[in-house]
């Protein structure tokens, strides 16, 4: 049997969610909190295969749980219970430790496919998530493939750029004619499908180029 550690702060919803599981599933919620504080010590005094995270509780939240159990080397299983399939909490909540992301209005099927999937120590994301990462990753990938199109010199430009040089000052500092500067500029634009230099430094910005 999956023993489960509920964190909640909605108790319709946990009492719900308690009622859900049967022993044909072999998964049963055998303690629940609202409070994301005290989760470190339920798990230490209890006996728990995993935990179900709420992201938004007003105690405190699944990030904050997850850094708690991080500072009390607690590695138990975590698998996000939320509304929410944005991509920011997602990222967070993984690089934080959390195993898999799944969606309150998920399917009863999909929920027990989710805890036991999380309980063996695999990862689970709900479709709307894989969707987000895969959409994340993508664009990630282009912006790789922006980065490589210019050379190490444009990207030296770009860093005096956003540093506040002028044409003049940059190629007084890198040895260069002040119009090959100017042409290296133009040309960045060009590669980068960019108008200005505000959206350059934003984009440089954006992609870590700086």
């Amino acid at each position: 049997m999956i023993q489960v550690l509920l964190v909640d702060d909605h108790q319709l919803f946990i009492e719900g969610l308690k009622a859900m599981f049967t022993a044909e599933d072999g998964i049963a919620i055998t303690q629940s909190t609202h409070n994301g504080n005290e989760v470190p010590e339920l798990i230490q005094n209890g006996s728990f295969d995993l935990v179900l995270l709420d992201i938004s509780m007003p105690i405190l939240d699944g990030p904050g749980v997850l850094e708690l159990l991080n500072k009390r080397n607690i590695t138990l299983p975590v698998l996000m219970l939320t509304m929410h399939s944005g991509f920011k909490e997602l990222r967070r909540t993984l690089s934080l430790g959390a195993a898999g992301y799944v969606l309150k209005d998920s399917s009863r099927e999909e929920l027990v496919e989710a805890v036991k999937t999380v309980a063996r120590g695999e990862n689970y994301f709900h479709a709307k998530v894989q969707t987000q990462m895969l959409e994340y990753f993508r664009g990630k990938k282009s912006a790789e493939e922006e980065r490589g199109q210019l050379s190490e010199r444009e990207i030296e430009i770009i860093r005096e750029i956003a540093a506040g040089g002028t044409s003049k000052e940059i190629a007084e500092r890198l040895f260069l004619s002040e119009h090959t500067v100017r042409t290296h500029r133009r040309n960045i634009l060009h590669k980068l499908g960019l108008n200005n230099t505000a959206e350059l430094i934003h984009q440089a910005m954006e992609q870590g180029w700086i």
